[in-house]
């Protein structure tokens, strides 16, 4: 989805001064020449966090870069932050490729390139590739969603504000790794409708409520505890009020953060609308206090922590060529090679 018109002003009055803080920087995937904006506080030692922020459709990275407050607060709290520019539709506006009905003849891989992007910056910047996170507003937080279906082993977690899941992603949202995320949207936006537009009536493409959103992604997180605060209203003037939602478990560390601005809008709160929260702030906090799943062995294929009997049961019985049951060595077979690694790393 897009940004307001006032957004759209302030990202174009904004470019100049984002240039000099972050010099446009050119990265070619796909036969694109992609470009980006990198912000790396100085002296950021090694192994330090990355958040990926996505602008909305007709934005840029520039103008997320210097409007949200993300170069200030990885100042101080010690992060770097990216900031890429989508490719041009037909309007020659800026998008990310989620399956709006108007971007149908563009093929795009959005995907391909985010994740491409960001590993060239933890390799060429020694930035920690298990500490990579993906934030952004409206259309950015709809490719957020589409990132944590189909990109979940890439990022540790996710915030999508303003944004919302198109129906075929809404259908097909097969995370390989679940990651926490937290969401914020407004119950009186009108371009990000809260109550979803399956019937496409604004031309964008089907997409779903936002509660159907929020009770996919409990649901695959399996975070069944819900449990509801209101925020206080500290700026009573800005005709908004904050309802929290925090589903979780006692299982397992994952959350997913719902913040349901009553009366809000299509905004960044902090920056527009609601001025309860500090969204900018909100999202790094989430990210900061995620815990990070250790690497898994790969002969671990049942993922519970060790390699033993149950993980040989899975390779025996997926035996075959072709098979990618039990291809612990990447060959695409599961056979005698794989076992001979099983058992090398047997815990037992």
């Amino acid at each position: 989805m897009h940004e307001t018109a006032t957004s759209a002003f302030l990202f174009t009055t904004l470019i100049a001064a984002g240039c000099a803080h972050g010099q446009q920087q050119s990265f070619e995937h796909d036969g694109l020449d992609r470009t980006y904006r990198l912000h790396l506080p100085e002296s950021l030692p090694e192994s330090k966090p990355l958040v990926l922020v996505l602008h909305g459709y007709g934005g840029g990275g520039a103008g997320m870069m210097n409007q949200f407050g993300w170069t200030q607060l990885a100042d101080e709290k010690g992060f770097a932050a990216v900031f890429p520019d989508g490719t041009r539709d037909q309007w020659n506006r800026r998008y990310w490729q989620v399956g709006y009905s108007f971007h149908e003849q563009f093929d795009i891989d959005d995907d391909g390139f985010l994740v491409s992007l960001v590993q060239h910056l933890q390799e060429t910047h020694q930035l920690d590739p298990e500490r990579t996170f993906v934030t952004g507003f409206s259309n950015g937080g709809d490719m957020s969603y589409q990132l944590a279906c189909r990109k979940s082993e890439v990022f540790a977690g996710f915030a999508p504000v303003a944004g919302t899941m198109m129906d075929p992603l809404y259908l097909d949202c097969n995370p390989t790794r679940p990651r926490p995320i937290l969401a914020m949207n407004g119950t009186d936006d009108d371009i990000t409708v809260f109550a979803g537009d399956m019937a496409d009536e604004d031309g964008w493409g089907a997409y779903r409520p936002v509660p159907e959103v929020v009770e996919l992604w409990s649901d695959l997180l399996e975070t069944p505890i819900l449990e509801t605060t209101t925020l206080p209203d500290i700026a009573p003037n800005d005709g908004s009020v904050i309802e929290f939602d925090r589903h979780r478990s006692k299982s397992h560390p994952r959350e997913f953060r719902s913040y349901r601005v009553v009366g809000g809008g299509h905004d960044w709160p902090g920056q527009g609308g609601n001025m309860d929260i500090d969204a900018t702030r909100e999202i790094w906090d989430f990210f900061a206090s995620i815990t990070i799943d250790p690497p898994f062995d790969p002969a671990d294929l049942d993922r519970d922590g060790s390699v033993n009997a149950s993980d040989l049961g899975l390779v025996l019985g997926g035996w075959g060529l072709g098979s990618l049951t039990g291809d612990i060595n990447g060959d695409g077979n599961t056979d005698s090679g794989d076992v001979g690694l099983l058992l090398g790393a047997w815990t037992g």
